[in-house]
């Protein structure tokens, strides 16, 4: 039996009075492996039963190869341009059997690899002799050339510039690639692969039969120091790099910005373990060599530009409330604005501002902190949305529930000045706030303009990931909008067009063109969307939402990957339409919420005359604060987990015509609950886990909930809600282009089946020798609304609960179907860090609710849980 010992960990009981519960019966173990095979891919079969044929088309692709690059030197050599060492290569392969990770027995470089079935490749090898003799083992149905059937295609390196150039960048230059203008200076943001043959680590030691224990700890020792001198040529290949890219770019009068300070105290990259990320200018002329020849690129998009709507003018009350904010509380959480600015002597805000740290970014204006956004601003609104999240109070007083940091970076104009790189500029903020302040929560309204990329994650997002990793910190993005009339570039159009188009609300929510806005597809920050606050309809006029349904401008998902974006929803208002063909789009009163206006321009303090995601995420900063001052020694896995815990679709959504796929993509988990998230109610109790908790891949831990024999009777027949949430982080990897590889390592979990008992459940999930083969056997699982795999779906087929690194799931269950504890694992599985030591932290929460009204089940849960103390405390002593 491996990892056999019972050990004590703890689920504490939400509760405003009571935090800590009792301690549940906890296992952990070794995992059992995923299942894997299956049917391979036909072409991949057709290639098997035509070794000559297959063969020999790809050595004819690779001799053009090689004759297109030397040519190409020599051409390079005459115009004196830099030399290239090492060439790109593209190689399509099969997407389910071929590992990217074993490109280095073929003599190449990994780059990056796509879902779709494509690796960029890089080589110094410039006549990829590795490469030539498995095809030849292949031909000749030699050991080791079999996987050659995988491969299906070599493409030169500059034949598919759609995948490293942005769908903007692609349509805009390189169709016109010819034609572009080679001496004006262009600025990108460009993405370089810096982790060279060595993907990953050596695989560690496994214990040999009759091994003596001496051998085995010499063995590890020397795995150690490998792993050791491969992490140090990790970072010693990224600044070989870097100096390289600098040198080609320079060669063209090329630069990587370095902030908004032009003394260039900064190196101007962001940096993650098998990248580096930067924005540069260049000529054209660089730019178009850079795309076609530079090896180690994989990344070349536009800066992005903020998209916010523009709002109608003032149409607020004249008059300032008498209301008075007192200050919070010292030992208050802080909440970071990452905006335009705060007013903060604006007298709503005043007494909760964090005045002495405030700080400006903008170049030019590093001194000015002040929201100067016309017609109200932007980061006052914000500001004032994290501390009144539903309306604003006229009289009274107040104190406020946590402090506000002002951290400007928009201009006057609500641009993002292009020296700011966002990795860079979020890097230097998080710094700053959370090492000299201590601030956790980092409110993040702005978005770019445009749909975000799927095929990789982008150095925004990847950025909020690393820092999320790396700190005790959560970002929460708005989702983003789009525009109420006329398109941004060429992949984000207006709500009239697509109403224009025949394309009608909800519906047009989900095209490709109203995807989340970049970062907001960030695996580790809480992404918000938007729905109506209220419905309006006086002729020729009316709202293109009812109340509580998702914002005719609001962004949806999927995320990247297929994940749930965005989690959660608030009231951020909506759009209005008139009666013509096609509509005018306006924005009424009627609709908006109340925000928080600055004065600096003129007009009223409070107003109703703004609409965007962009106010829907400051409220739910609120709950996050709410929380973080509740629990002040919990995680923000923790914050993130009960937020999400306590979000509930509309009522609107259980309507059976509505297809409920639409639902999630659009609304994620829905609306969260401020007294939900806080604490129980006497129908329904939330246990949580507190205190960090890490797992490490091919690991489970399993928690077990004592259910009151009193719920389980038959003769009850008790409907109940249970809800599970799992949050979680790890480590990011850019240039892996899907989950499993992204993360270092994921998890997902899994529960006990109805009439499963304990003993069942763990031989099911954890690797037990001595388990009975029908372990896996005549239990019935239940009818989760999401489940575990998109292809092994709950009541809605096409989305996975696993997706993300925030997984909720939900189902109501007969109270008879359940037996005497109801058992969780989180289970951890190898992302691309295969080193066993390596463990992510990770938050789980629980709650169970009695659907009918009057069933009072709290109290029997706590007694039922106290019970288990006693009981896991005599079986622990005992062993």
């Amino acid at each position: 039996m491996i990892c056999g010992l019972y050990i004590s960990l703890y689920f504490a009981i939400t509760s405003k009075s009571a935090k800590m519960g009792c301690s549940q019966l906890t296992r952990q173990g070794s995992a059992v492996p995923p299942t894997g095979g299956g049917k391979k891919n036909p072409i991949t079969v057709v290639n098997l039963g035509n070794r000559q044929g297959h063969g020999s088309k790809l050595k004819g692709s690779v001799d053009s190869l090689i004759f297109e690059w030397q040519e190409t030197e020599e051409e390079r050599e005459q115009e004196g341009k830099p030399p290239l060492k090492t060439r790109r290569i593209i190689l399509e392969i099969d997407p389910d059997s071929f590992n990217p990770d074993g490109l280095k027995a073929y003599g190449i470089e990994l780059i990056a690899d796509t879902e779709d079935g494509y690796i960029i490749g890089a080589s110094a090898d410039l006549e990829l002799s590795e490469l030539q003799k498995k095809i030849e083992k292949f031909i000749n149905e030699q050991y080791g050339g079999n996987k050659v059937a995988e491969i299906w295609e070599v493409i030169d390196g500059k034949k598919k510039p759609e995948l490293i150039l942005s769908p903007n960048l692609f349509a805009e230059l390189y169709e016109k690639w010819l034609a572009i203008k080679e001496e004006q200076i262009y600025t990108v943001d460009v993405g370089v692969a810096c982790v060279g043959t060595k993907t990953k680590l050596a695989n560690y030691p496994k214990f040999q039969p009759n091994e003596t224990n001496d051998n085995f700890t010499t063995r590890v020792n020397k795995w150690i120091q490998k792993r050791q001198l491969t992490e140090q040529e990790w970072e010693e290949i990224s600044w070989q790099r870097q100096d390289e890219f600098e040198e080609f770019i320079q060669f063209y009068q090329g630069k990587i910005i370095k902030g908004f300070q032009d003394d260039g105290g900064e190196l101007g990259t962001a940096r993650l373990p098998d990248s580096f990320s930067c924005r540069i200018q260049i000529l054209g002329k660089g730019l178009k060599d850079l795309v076609e020849n530079f090896p180690y690129i994989f990344d070349v998009s536009e800066p992005d530009e903020f998209a916010e709507i523009i709002q109608q003018k003032d149409v607020s009350d004249t008059d300032s409330p008498s209301f008075k904010l007192e200050a919070p509380e010292l030992n208050a959480p802080k909440v970071c604005v990452i905006d335009s600015g705060i007013q903060e002597r604006h007298s709503l805000l005043r007494a909760a501002v964090d005045s002495e740290n405030s700080r400006s970014w903008v170049p030019g204006e590093t001194h000015k902190t002040p929201d100067y956004v016309s017609n109200g601003g932007h980061g006052t609104s914000v500001a004032g949305a994290v501390l009144y999240p539903r309306t604003i109070p006229r009289s009274g007083n107040e104190k406020a529930v946590c402090w506000i940091q002002n951290a400007r970076v928009l201009q006057a104009n609500r641009k993002l000045p292009k020296q700011l790189f966002p990795p860079n500029l979020l890097g230097e903020i998080v710094e700053i706030y959370h090492e000299q302040t201590g601030t956790r929560i980092f409110n993040h309204s702005i978005t770019g303009s445009v749909p975000c990329l799927t095929r990789y994650m982008s150095a925004w997002a990847s950025s909020i990931d690393n820092l999320t990793w790396q700190r005790d910190i959560l970002f929460i993005v708005a989702a983003g909008n789009l525009p109420p009339d006329g398109r941004i570039g060429f992949t984000r159009l207006s709500a009239k067009e697509h109403i224009g188009a025949n394309r009608q609300y909800p519906d047009y929510l989900l095209e490709d063109s109203s995807r989340i806005a970049n970062p907001a597809q960030s695996f580790q920050a809480l992404t918000v969307g938007s729905i109506a606050l209220n419905s309006y309809h006086t002729p020729p006029y009316s709202s293109i939402a009812q109340k509580d349904k998702p914002s005719a401008f609001s962004c949806s998902g999927f995320g990247i990957w297929n994940t749930i974006k965005p989690e959660v929803v608030e009231y951020g208002g909506d759009l209005v339409k008139d009666e013509n063909t096609p509509p005018s789009i306006i924005i009424r009163n009627d609709v908006c919420p109340e925000l928080v206006r600055s004065t600096l321009n003129g007009g009223s303090a409070v107003g109703t005359d703004k609409v965007g995601t962009s106010f829907a995420a400051p409220k739910v900063s609120h709950i996050a604060a709410r929380l973080a001052a509740e629990l002040p020694n919990e995680s923000c896995l923790l914050y993130r987990a009960l937020i999400v815990q306590s979000a509930r679709w509309p009522e609107w959504t259980m309507a059976n015509d509505v297809d409920k796929l639409h639902v999630i993509r659009q609304i994620g988990y829905g609306l969260p609950n401020v007294d939900r998230a806080l604490g129980n109610a006497p129908n329904r109790i939330t246990l949580m886990t507190t205190g960090e908790r890490r797992i490490t891949a091919k690991q489970a831990h399993v928690y077990e909930v004592k259910l009151p024999e009193k719920l389980r009777s038959p003769g009850e027949a008790l409907e109940i809600l249970v809800e599970v949430t799992l949050s979680y982080k790890a480590q990011p990897r850019r240039t892996r282009r899907n989950r499993r590889k992204y993360l270092s390592t994921w998890l997902d979990w899994e529960c006990s089946k109805k009439g499963e008992d304990r003993q069942s459940f763990m031989n099911r999930v954890l690797k037990e020798h001595d388990a009975p083969e029908d372990a896996e056997k005549g239990d019935k699982g239940f009818q989760w609304t999401l489940g575990k795999r998109s292809k092994n779906h709950g009541k809605i087929e096409g989305v996975s609960r696993s997706a993300g690194t925030l997984q909720k799931d939900w189902t109501v269950v007969n109270s008879f179907e359940l037996t005497e504890a109801f058992s969780i694992a989180v289970v951890g599985h190898e992302g691309w860090n295969n080193d066993p030591e390596a463990s992510v932290p990770y938050s789980l929460v629980v709650s169970f609710e009695a659907i009918q009204a009057g069933v009072l089940i709290y109290t029997p849960f706590v007694e039922a849980q106290v019970e288990t103390e006693v009981q896991a405390e005599v079986e622990i002593q005992s062993l």
